[in-house]
């Protein structure tokens, strides 16, 4: 079903920037649990779940609290080149030295994959879950990163936060048995202009929020960016609109088709 609502969406709405030959490859490729496979050695179930993969030395701690076969989307996503959720697209590459800043972190595997080429690494988590996780993935690689454990919006604060959930999800309204974390603007926690020269952000519905608190950090560095805009919250329009509003220079394009909307999955921008 999911296949057939996007081929809908090419046909007869918005094609996204997505090729006769990119929609065939999508309609015709493996299961996610199948690409996973390719990628992964073994894992072991301990205190969390270690997951070795074929292509690094350090192995992945994910949580055992949530189901382990939910991290195959995540690899298909981070691996395969031609997924439409695959961050280094044409134009955003991360190339050597590069200093990164990632939002919206989870289990760490994106920087996993750039971590020898990259000079630094700032990740963004609000689950403390993931957070304690990430710290034993990188417990290798303390001079290259750097791991905050909050949320980042508009605004400095607190958020209700569902520990609980998968998706991460934040809100600003108070709910019961929903943790309250701090919330902070990304021109707070880099407001002593430390240089970043590539920013990845998939932070669940969060995204425009989270630029219009990093304007200053976007207009000093003017970095490489692709961000996630499918989810229900975004508007890629407006998305657009503001990160253009803050450096008219950049380039951009839109990639993807999500399954439930015909919205873009990825905008990546670039100088």
């Amino acid at each position: 079903m999911r296949r057939l609502k996007i081929l809908f969406f090419w046909i007869f709405i918005n094609k996204n920037n997505i090729t006769f030959n990119d929609l065939l490859y999508f309609l015709t490729k493996p299961k996610i649990n199948t690409i996973a496979k390719k990628y992964i050695e073994k894992v072991e179930t301990k205190n969390e779940f270690e997951v070795k993969f074929h292509s690094f030395s350090s192995p992945l701690f994910w949580p055992k609290s949530f189901s382990i076969d939910r991290l195959d989307q995540v690899i298909a996503e981070t691996f395969d080149v031609k997924d439409w959720h695959y961050y280094q697209k044409e134009h955003t590459t991360v190339d050597n030295n590069e200093i990164i800043l990632d939002i919206g972190t989870a289990e760490g595997l994106f920087p996993m994959t750039v971590i020898e080429k990259a000079k630094h690494i700032y990740m963004i988590e609000p689950s403390q879950t993931f957070y304690d996780c990430l710290n034993k993935t990188y417990a290798n690689f303390k001079d290259k990163v750097t791991i905050f454990n909050v949320a980042v919006g508009n605004e400095d604060g607190e958020i209700s936060f569902d520990e609980n959930s998968l998706e991460g999800m934040i809100s600003y309204e108070t709910q019961e048995n929903v943790n309250k974390i701090n919330i902070n603007k990304i021109d707070t926690i880099f407001k002593n202009n430390e240089k970043i020269t590539y920013l990845k952000a998939d932070i669940e519905g969060f995204e425009q929020e989270m630029l219009k608190g990093a304007e200053w950090t976007i207009k000093r560095n003017k970095p490489k960016i692709a961000i996630t805009t499918y989810h229900t919250q975004n508007d890629p329009a407006e998305i657009i609109s503001l990160i253009t509003s803050f450096v008219p220079e950049y380039k951009y394009y839109v990639k993807g088709i999500y399954e439930k909307t015909p919205k873009p999955v990825m905008i990546h921008f670039w100088i």
